[in-house]
């Protein structure tokens, strides 16, 4: 930890010169590493705009711009995908808070279908939920899954496809 502040312009050569041997290059077609947006021009302009601005877009209230920017972006979601306008769309901050999001989304449906009401009678005694999930299922799954499973059985062969009679761990990677 340096004891005194750095010249911002040098930092950033610093940082440009030394930095560029470790940049992969994910903006193009063939790239399939893990889930990284390409950056464009635009986007890069726009990722600039967002940084300088340092909204706070949890309410409207703490940041207009950015909930009317989510508002816009969600009734193009929802005429993309063909939903009804008064369907609800949340943004999330990432894979992590996504998954759970969809986890705990498909959990009150799937308790709701059971007449359990998440929100009246909480989760203590609700009905047990099977999830089904393979070896490679990401961890942030398996993170936001287990605090509810109680059958944490992996029935899904390599290739993905279900095998309901299969018994494994749900950590322990594919079994034939």
């Amino acid at each position: 930890m340096p004891t005194r502040g750095s010249d911002p312009i040098a930092v950033l050569e610093q940082l440009a010169a030394n930095g560029d041997r470790g940049v992969i290059a994910s903006a193009g077609p063939r790239y399939f590493g893990f889930v990284t947006g390409g950056a464009v021009p635009v986007t890069v302009g726009a990722d600039w705009i967002g940084s300088a601005w340092d909204q706070n877009a949890c309410l409207f209230v703490s940041s207009p711009v950015a909930s009317a920017i989510e508002d816009i972006t969600a009734g193009w979601l929802l005429e993309l995908l063909g939903l009804p306008r008064q369907s609800g769309v949340g943004f999330v901050t990432g894979a992590h808070m996504a998954n759970f999001t969809c986890l705990a989304a498909a959990r009150h449906e799937v308790l709701r279908r059971a007449g359990w009401n998440v929100e009246a009678q909480g989760l203590q005694r609700a009905p047990k939920i099977r999830i089904i999930a393979g070896g490679e299922v990401h961890i942030s799954a398996v993170g936001a899954a287990l605090s509810r499973v109680r059958d944490r059985r992996d029935r899904v062969d390599p290739g993905g496809r279900s095998r309901p009679h299969a018994r494994g761990s749900l950590r322990g990677g594919h079994r034939q």
